[in-house]
């Protein structure tokens, strides 16, 4: 069974606009659900080459030039996505509640919102 759940991307910076993913089951894990995320993300960039790309990773992969896009390779930034991660560059919530781990199940629903909000880095931390 798969269920299509709504995807936001937030920062201090303020909010972009919140768009749809389908995920293959009712239990996945949060690197289940940011594998997908990358993977579609990744797809509709390279396919649409749009300017503006989701991408969890650092701004410097995700060019934002139109004229020098080249194509992103979705393993890479879901490798590079995992490790952002790690060093807590952003936090997931999943249905009002943050996912700290993982490899720990989240249940989904048609009515879940995950929300990645991408946090700023302290000047010399």
């Amino acid at each position: 069974m798969s269920i299509t759940i709504t995807i936001k991307n937030e920062s201090l910076q303020g909010t972009q606009p919140s768009w749809q993913l389908e995920i293959n089951e009712e239990y996945s894990t949060l690197r289940d659900i940011i594998r997908s995320r990358i993977y579609q993300d990744v797809s509709e960039y390279n396919a649409r080459k749009r300017v503006q790309s989701l991408c969890l990773i650092p701004p410097t992969s995700c060019q934002s030039e139109a004229e020098d896009m080249p194509t992103l390779d979705w393993q890479t930034q879901y490798t590079q996505a995992i490790k952002a991660f790690e060093k807590r560059s952003y936090i997931v919530i999943v249905d009002n509640k943050q996912v700290t781990q993982l490899d720990s199940p989240v249940q989904l629903t048609i009515e879940s919102t995950v929300t990645f909000f991408k946090l700023v880095p302290l000047i010399g931390g």
